[in-house]
């Protein structure tokens, strides 16, 4: 991997344009988008349909490349790389939570969650272990075995961000995360994101159409028009965590320094 600055930001997207060409025809889907999100950041980009946010998610998340521009995940220029390494960045340093959860069927909850560590080599028995204590921690101890049919949206959502936060990534990114679950389910699977966090310091950017679910973050990117609208900086961290405590399972805390923007 290339030289990175010493203390960068999780990501960092600079005057970035994106074209796409339909025939003889392109389709500007960003016109100069510039914003960052720092480490152990919570943030969500907002805006109507056809604004440019999945592009924005497909872009930091190493899926397509800008068309000019420039996209940094914590500190490397994802331009830089080629195909091989971007999906090599893609297995260390970035999670994906998706609406339709992403579930292999015929796999059960601890065989999903460990998918990420099989492609690094790691031996079965380890995998194994890391992913029942990571289903454990997102409150599914006892769902090891179940398969996605026999689980609740909700819970299906928790192997799904489980399976995000087995490879330790740097950040972990959610596409519509709540978009297919009914409003307690959200606040369950909000409130879980919200601990992860603030316990561990993990970085999250969520694209989400529900200004409910971004009021919840530290940091909101507006897009509009292919365009950043406005940002706006929230401290209403704390006590949405303290008002959903007796909603959800708790994640246990871990001893960690205070991270920044908190």
């Amino acid at each position: 991997m290339q030289k990175t600055a010493a203390n960068p930001p999780a990501v960092e997207v600079a005057n970035v344009t994106k074209i796409y060409r339909v025939g003889h025809t392109d389709y500007p889907a960003l016109r100069g988008v510039s914003f960052k999100i720092e480490k152990g950041e919570l943030a969500s980009i907002v805006g109507p349909s056809g604004s440019g946010k999945s592009t924005i998610l497909n872009l930091i998340g190493a899926l397509d490349r800008p068309t000019a521009g420039n996209v940094f995940v914590d500190g490397i220029n994802l331009r830089k790389l080629n195909e091989d390494r971007l999906a090599l960045l893609r297995n260390r340093k970035i999670g994906f939570v998706y609406q339709s959860f992403n579930l292999i069927q015929r796999l059960t909850s601890v065989e999903n969650v460990e998918m990420p560590l099989i492609s690094r080599g790691t031996p079965e028995r380890i995998r194994r272990v890391k992913a029942a204590n990571m289903l454990k921690m997102v409150g599914l101890g006892n769902k090891l075995n179940k398969k996605p049919t026999e689980l609740s949206g909700g819970e299906q959502q928790r192997v799904a961000i489980a399976r995000a936060l087995i490879a330790e990534p740097s950040i972990v990114i959610g596409d519509e995360p709540t978009g297919n679950l009914d409003s307690k389910t959200t606040m369950e699977i909000l409130n879980l994101v919200v601990q992860m966090n603030k316990n561990k310091g993990i970085t999250f950017v969520l694209v989400t159409h529900n200004m409910e679910v971004a009021e919840m973050t530290h940091r909101i990117v507006s897009i509009r028009d292919g365009l950043v609208e406005k940002e706006q900086i929230l401290h209403r961290i704390d006590s949405f965590t303290n008002e959903m405590n007796a909603v959800a399972p708790q994640v246990p805390a871990e001893p960690q320094t205070r991270k920044s923007g908190a």
